[in-house]
């Protein structure tokens, strides 16, 4: 039986060649962000992002994050958690974890 990855290089090899390439042409920016794969929330643990919003807080040594409806959530605010990590198909990108400090 083979094995297919769920995400990365070996699954989406053209993609990872064009994030390669745009985190090559903009370094300092690319310091600030990385490429994540949902199958954990998605696959696993059923998350519906178009519904449902990750929001994590920094407690103690750790990341804690939940997933509430979006419609419970309300906006970020200068105050309140900011926008973490996008999803989605370009040009149609979204928040999908809100983060506190």
């Amino acid at each position: 039986m083979t094995h297919q990855a769920q995400c990365g290089p070996e699954r989406d090899p053209e993609f990872f060649k064009d994030v390669a390439a745009v985190f090559a042409k903009y370094p300092e920016s690319s310091k600030r962000y990385s490429v994540r794969c949902l199958a954990a929330e998605t696959e696993v643990l059923g998350v519906d992002f178009t519904k449902q919003v990750a929001v994590s807080r920094i407690e103690g040594g750790r990341m804690v994050t939940e997933f509430v409806s979006r419609d419970d959530f309300g906006n970020e605010s200068e105050d309140g958690p900011f926008c973490c990590e996008l999803a989605g198909e370009a040009p149609h990108m979204f928040c999908v974890r809100y983060c506190e400090l």
